[in-house]
């Protein structure tokens, strides 16, 4: 059994489960962080990059002679340039199977989509920089585009990538275990259904930017970047510019949220590292908002074709779901979701399932990871399915779940694709949700309509979610260019603190302070004196990142080491200056060395540390030196789990939905930091409600250029579109992580979308209402009433 958390306590004491001020706060609410932005070296120059109109075009010519002769314009880069003086950017992340479709810095005399770079101006500001790259004239020769992976499939659609590609379906991966196709043939009750998942951004606060500073006498491209993953930057800097990675320097201090947009290198930060390489001086680039809706990567858009079959009893006898993810025009560093395949049975018992992803190329800005990363789409499609057959079934959607899900007896459960889900208490957090909701009383009071007119309805949504890789071997097998590992590097100072060095950027995902509390728990040093730096590839040990929901499950083990081993020769050189045969019968507590048994008899780490860095007096057998570095490997992921619960009112004649109630149940294991996981839940869930209720990148079918990017037509919610959110924490350890930790940064993405819909289905039960895309608005929602009215909508 778990314990149930309603809410998290604040101790302040620093240590695991405890939730003290967080570190990063105190410079980021004094305006005090240091972005990208906030970097100007003197001298420098400012970038603009000139970007297609269209979404598919030949390029026949080029003309920059204009912005040449520009004053203030001190160099322009065009496509030939590119390839003289560069590599195509390299994959990170391949799709098993799938060849490469990767792409330059620039256009190769072809555009593949609306806002891929096209030339680029480095000039003394970046208005000189803009208004020479409207002096450059490209003659376009517009070519058929691909609107969307259904068009794309079309038997006369125009293929992309002809020179790689045979169709614009670059690869299809297919998972089967059992005989599902037996299975739904013999079984008593078969729901289906297509689902269409709205392309949608991560939107962080801070868009991308890049500082790029070349010296040649020193050979070092120092580079200052808004990104999740400095480490693999500057690999594939160093790939991609043909130098040695050892002259490279990427620095990511602080950065102003990432989402997974900021995995890998970036068109622009090749041009800024070029136009500096070429000068010899300093080159900014800040992504402007209407760059970013055009040119950082997008997320989500699938369709899947989904199929449930179960006995009378609601016993779940097979899944099958076939989808097409849609990739855009290229290849970015880490691709399209791939969880979709690995979740699509979710908390559920499944012997027969078949799963299959369609990577589809289409004529849009290139897909990549978004928190969640195909796991709330497939998530989706599968809860709505589900409840599709507990009302086929006359069955109560809360006893479908339960009868299928594993229960913690189950588990260890090696899914349909072989994923193996680890330990917890699914069908608890299912329960706690239907209570919390008041599910019963409201099954009581009926679906209305209420006094205001309304009907009510109440939706369910479960889920899985897969937290870190299984392994680097895991990785290896699938072609990644990273492995699973984190690593941290500790170092005691003569102030009696300990400098903490990781390669993981921090982002607001609390990294700081999580780090520091784990080194805390282990080392018994006070967490006030611990101080994490992060983000220098110069100063911290080689590292893959923070994504995935994989940073705390595979750093804890690093930090675990670390002060195990730092705390091993503190103790020692403690009880040489305490005068203690043996260092076991010291601790460290707070800002002392002691006796356990005789607290009074202790001597100030201050003390402890400068003996040992200084290393004039210490005993024989003791190096000079109190410092650690050390990789953990996960050995297997964890899987995070819960339910979320909806509680909706509709208008039965205009569709429009309030939704009045959000509860949340989830287990995230041991909690490290309790405010901490709220913040990452309450933000992810933020970011769930708005793919789920309010965003959508529009594109034109006829133009293929995007309708709605800017911030006044991207409808992202703010703090007052929210609803109501109630949080209720399980607390069960993962038994194959350190500390018993799961991941947490991508739960909340994960269930609103599905909740939301089975609510309003629910509260139109009557009608007949069915529900099958993203977003959920009023207009969708009346034009589904309409339908189920058999009215034209």
């Amino acid at each position: 059994m778990s314990d149930v958390v309603e809410s998290p306590s604040a101790p302040r004491s620093g240590v695991i489960g405890d939730s003290p001020a967080r570190k990063e706060d105190d410079r980021l609410l004094r305006g005090e962080g240091r972005f990208a932005d906030d970097v100007t070296p003197a001298n420098a120059l400012h970038m603009a990059v000139v970007r297609s109109p269209f979404p598919r075009a030949r390029i026949e010519a080029i003309d920059i002679s204009a912005a040449l002769e520009m004053d203030g314009v001190h160099d322009v880069l065009v496509g030939t340039d590119v390839a003289a003086r560069s590599e195509p950017i390299n994959v990170l992340r391949p799709t098993p199977g799938a060849p490469y479709v990767t792409y330059y810095a620039l256009a190769q005399g072809r555009v593949e989509y609306e806002g891929q770079p096209v030339a680029s101006v480095a000039a003394t500001s970046r208005h000189i920089a803009e208004d020479a790259a409207e002096l450059i004239e490209v003659d376009y020769d517009p070519v058929e585009h691909v609107p969307d992976v259904i068009a794309a499939m079309e038997p006369d659609a125009p293929v992309l990538h002809p020179d790689v590609l045979d169709s614009n379906l670059l690869v299809s991966n297919p998972q089967s275990v059992g005989d599902s196709a037996s299975a739904i043939a013999a079984a008593d009750t078969v729901v289906s259904g297509r689902f269409f998942v709205n392309r949608v951004s991560g939107l962080p606060m801070e868009t991308r930017g890049i500082v790029a500073e070349w010296r040649p006498g020193g050979r070092e491209l120092s580079v200052r970047l808004s990104t999740q993953t400095p480490h693999l930057v500057r690999s594939q800097l160093a790939h991609c510019l043909r130098l040695d990675e050892s002259w490279i320097h990427v620095v990511a201090a602080d950065v102003g949220g990432a989402f997974g947009l900021k995995l890998g290198v970036y068109p622009e930060d090749l041009l800024a590292c070029l136009h500096a390489m070429a000068l010899r001086r300093p080159v900014k680039w800040i992504e402007d908002r209407l760059e970013f809706f055009r040119a950082t990567t997008h997320a989500r858009e699938a369709v899947h074709d989904f199929r449930i079959a179960a006995d009378r009893e609601g016993r779940i006898a097979a899944m099958e779901d076939v989808y097409a993810t849609d990739l855009g025009a290229y290849y970015g560093s880490f691709g399209s979701a791939q969880l979709s395949s690995v979740t699509y049975s979710g908390p559920y018992r499944l012997d027969h399932g078949t799963v299959e992803r369609r990577v589809t190329m289409t004529s849009k800005t290139p897909v990549g990871a978004y928190r969640g990363y195909g796991q709330p789409e497939v998530n989706f499609a599968r809860e709505v399915l589900l409840d599709r057959l507990a009302r086929r079934l006359e069955m109560s959607p809360v006893e479908l779940r339960r009868r299928n899900m594993l229960t913690p007896e189950e588990l260890p459960w090696r899914n349909t694709t072989g994923a193996v889900y680890d330990s917890g208490d699914y069908a608890e957090c299912l329960l706690a949700a239907v209570d919390r909701i008041g599910y019963d009383e409201l099954r009581r009071t009926g679906h209305g309509p209420r006094a205001d007119g309304r009907y009510v309805g109440v939706g369910l949504s479960s889920f899985v979610e897969r937290t870190g890789y299984a392994s680097s071997r895991f990785l290896a097998g699938r072609g990644s260019k990273f492995g699973a590992h984190e690593s941290v590097t500790v170092r005691a100072n003569r102030s009696g603190g300990i400098d903490l060095y990781t390669g993981v950027s921090t982002f607001g995902q609390g990294s700081e302070t999580a780090f520091a509390q784990v080194l805390s728990h282990v080392l018994g040093i006070a967490y006030d004196r611990v101080h994490v730096h992060a983000g220098d590839t110069s100063a911290t040990p080689l590292n893959t990142g923070a994504f995935a929901s994989r940073t705390m499950i595979a750093a804890a083990g690093a930090l675990e080491k670390a002060a195990a081993d730092l705390r091993a020769k503190t103790l020692k050189v403690g009880a040489w200056l305490l005068e203690v045969d043996d260092p076991d019968e010291l601790e460290i507590a707070g800002t002392v060395v002691r006796v356990a048994s005789d607290p009074a008899r202790s001597v100030a780490l201050r003390d402890v540390h400068e003996e040992a860095i200084l290393g004039l007096r210490l005993p024989e057998g003791i190096e000079p030196g109190l410092e650690a570095t050390a990789y953990h490997e996960p050995t297997h992921a964890a899987f995070a789990y819960g339910t979320a619960a909806a509680l909706v009112s509709v208008d039965a004649e205009t569709g429009d939905f309030d939704v009045e109630r959000f509860v949340m149940v989830h287990d995230s294991g041991t909690p490290v930091n309790p405010q901490l996981i709220d913040g990452q839940i309450r933000g992810g869930l933020a970011q769930g409600l708005g793919a789920a209720l309010r965003e959508e990148l529009r594109y034109d079918p006829e133009t293929g250029q995007l309708l709605n990017g800017t911030m006044l037509d991207y409808f992202v919610p703010t703090a007052c579109d929210m609803p109501p959110i109630e949080l209720v924490h399980t607390e069960v350890a993962s038994p194959v992580t350190p500390f018993g930790v799961r991941g947490v940064g991508e739960t909340g993405t994960i269930p609103a979308g599905a909740a939301i819909a089975n609510g309003i289905c629910d509260a139109l039960s009557g009608l007949g209402v069915e529900i099958s895309r993203l977003p959920l608005t009023p207009e969708l929602v009346w034009r589904e009433i309409q339908r189920a009215r058999g009215v034209p909508a």
